[in-house]
């Protein structure tokens, strides 16, 4: 590669970083993609899946073209949560009250029992809260399914 000039003025934009550095901006995802109505969906119930907060100030700073995507095709960020099959208690990150390691194992064992997934990415759309606090309560989703003595042939 050529030995270029690194001066402030030929990096004061991320382009020029990227130009420099052999990389095509639009292949990199730095420039605003365009997205359709199921990308937005399906990059919101990712979200929604792996723990990433989902209130608007959180989203709007973090990732703003999917914000600003949401905002066109649904109007609103809670319109956009819901249609993707978001529960909007989920946007919320807060731990249950009340939700000690015996109601977890009593949570899953009910949940198992009334016919429920029991697939994490599933009861994590049902009930993030949960999903998430139990998670962290047992370290895994396996760990928690294993402290609940669920049979292997129970899980997903």
């Amino acid at each position: 590669m050529a030995n270029k000039d690194l001066s402030q003025e030929t990096i004061r934009k991320k382009e020029s970083a990227f130009e420099y550095a052999g990389v095509d901006a639009r292949i990199s995802g730095y420039k605003d993609k365009k997205w359709t109505i199921e990308q937005v969906q399906q990059h919101l119930r990712c979200l929604c899946t792996t723990g990433y907060d989902l209130k608007a100030h959180s989203s709007r700073e973090r990732n703003p073209a999917l914000y600003r995507a949401a905002l066109h095709y649904f109007g609103s960020w809670r319109a956009a949560l819901s249609v993707s099959g978001i529960n909007l208690s989920n946007a919320s990150r807060r731990r249950p009250k009340n939700f000690d390691r015996e109601t977890m194992v009593l949570w899953l064992k009910e949940r198992q029992a009334a016919g429920q997934t029991l697939v994490w990415t599933e009861v994590c759309m049902d009930n993030r809260a949960y999903a998430l606090a139990i998670r962290r309560t047992f370290r895994s989703w396996r760990g928690a399914l294993i402290a609940a003595e669920l049979r292997v042939s129970d899980w997903p």
